[in-house]
């Protein structure tokens, strides 16, 4: 059976958002919740992490294939921008002030970066901590106006640490190196959990998910 338009062969949101019969979470939760999507729309869809490092860890996600949200910003922005702004609100109503955090990938990168379908991370965490933790680490940031300058990176097919809150963006490590799930250990640390209980293969937290889907069920978020 041909894949729908948009979608590919080999990336898991792909087929989770296709509504395929047997996916990676279905596998792990077995029913139990039925879906982890909170919110679907026509291009932007709302979900739990299916492993996530605390609750209210969220995942927004493209619904047609791409590898960042800096490729998404060339065609979508305006969808990406109104998606953040009906849901940061009831996030922050929820489980706190959120950051939001992605690790661009690019075409060239195979999923080496861990990466291969666009997806931003929503976690309960302060900025400023982020920035602090991971400036220790080495990086350096660039200032944005907004998240749709990314699409400056996704035009040029670039790889980048994106670190936002509602009213500051900064891009970290733009063209380098790109360790394996380096923003989930850098939430991790902030979070107090060992090394390596951020890694999404070796811990999952089945009851923060759960607890995470309840509360956000009740948001009925329309999304773009």
């Amino acid at each position: 059976m041909p894949e729908p338009e948009g979608f590919c062969v080999g990336s898991d949101f792909c087929q989770e958002l296709a509504g395929a019969g047997e996916t990676v979470f279905q596998r792990v939760y077995d029913g139990r919740p039925s879906s982890r999507i909170i919110s679907h729309g026509s291009t932007i869809s709302l979900l739990a992490d299916m492993s996530p490092l605390t609750r209210g860890h969220l995942l927004m996600v493209s619904n047609r294939h791409y590898v960042s949200f800096g490729q998404l910003m060339i065609d979508h922005a305006d969808a990406a921008k109104t998606a953040l702004a009906d849901v940061l609100p009831q996030y922050k109503a929820s489980f706190g002030e959120p950051v939001i955090m992605e690790h661009g990938s690019t075409n060239s990168m195979d999923g080496s970066a861990c990466i291969t379908h666009a997806h931003l991370h929503l976690l309960p965490l302060q900025l400023d901590q982020v920035h602090a933790l991971m400036t220790l680490d080495g990086l350096s940031s660039t200032a944005l106006g907004s998240i749709s300058d990314l699409a400056e990176l996704g035009h040029a097919d670039l790889p980048y640490f994106y670190c936002s809150d509602a009213s500051t963006h900064r891009v970290y490590g733009v063209a380098q190196p790109m360790p394996r799930q380096y923003l989930r250990s850098v939430a991790g640390r902030l979070l107090g959990l060992d090394d390596p209980e951020w890694d999404y293969a070796v811990i999952v937290r089945k009851q923060l998910l759960r607890a995470t889907v309840e509360e956000a069920m009740d948001w009925r978020v329309p999304l773009p």
